[in-house]
């Protein structure tokens, strides 16, 4: 696996409404802080990798399932430098849901999990994809707790999140921390300092996170590198094609090839 080239592929199943599925392949990238808006549901399947999250290091290893709640922040990479391989559903379902664990052990739901990948792939038209979906579902609710609280916290997080929303929305401007204040009604040094208390990571950085991920649609629209920075806002296409390779795993020319071939 050493030696065999790195890859990431992102499809949608337009038959569970637009799920989002990623299989990273032999990745050996270290992913800064960061958090999604949904849960995401994923299992190793080769190799070993480093998650910082909630405030502990845990290593997981080949056939582990592990769930990340929505919005909390958290990092990951491989161990020793080695490549490993994962699968990765986003779910949007109900946010009462909470897990408190990371690792779920559970070899029933990881062998489900392993032939939803697998359908999804290669047999996406088939009846069981379906059955194997809910039952993922099913499973990951005897897991979990219900809470009518994502965050335990001390400010009104609605300013904060109508600012997050506005930096999502206008992530392919310029945008000033000031502007970004703006929508928390918050100076900026303490829309910044609550920011980055409740989601991990400064505005800045979210906000360069935010082009990112826009990027890459935009990239398998252009079908170029050059033009998709300069849609997305990067003068520099050096700047893009590193945090490209920094938060998705691989470089933009190698991600624009790879999903074209996976088309």
């Amino acid at each position: 696996m050493k030696n065999e080239q790195e890859k990431v592929i992102n499809f949608k199943l337009d038959e569970l409404n637009g799920l989002t599925i990623t299989h990273g392949y032999n990745i050996v990238n270290s992913f800064p802080v960061h958090f999604h808006s949904t849960y995401n549901l994923g299992v190793i399947e080769l190799g070993r990798r480093e998650f910082n999250y909630r405030g502990a290091l845990t290593e997981l290893k080949q056939n582990d399932v592990f769930i990340i709640q929505p919005f909390e922040p958290h990092s990951c990479k491989s161990i020793n430098g080695e490549p490993h391989s994962y699968k990765i559903v986003s779910l949007d379902f109900d946010y009462k849901n909470y897990f408190p664990q990371l690792i779920i052990n559970d070899a029933k739901l990881q062998k489900t999990l392993t032939k939803f990948h697998a359908l999804a792939e290669y047999n996406k038209n088939s009846p069981e994809l379906n059955e194997a979906y809910f039952l993922i579902i099913k499973t990951l609710r005897e897991y979990s707790t219900q809470t009518n609280e994502i965050h335990n916290i001390e400010y009104d997080l609605s300013a904060i999140n109508q600012a997050k929303k506005f930096i999502e929305n206008n992530c392919l401007l310029e945008i000033s921390l000031d502007e970004m204040a703006e929508q928390a009604f918050l100076s900026a040094y303490h829309f910044n300092r609550i920011f980055h208390k409740y989601y991990g990571l400064s505005p800045y950085a979210y906000y360069l996170l935010c082009k990112i991920k826009k990027s890459q649609n935009t990239l398998l629209t252009l079908k170029s590198v050059t033009e998709t920075a300069y849609e997305t806002g990067f003068f520099d296409q050096s700047h893009f094609t590193k945090l490209f390779r920094k938060h998705v795993g691989v470089s933009p020319g190698r991600y624009l090839k790879q999903n074209i071939d996976n088309d």
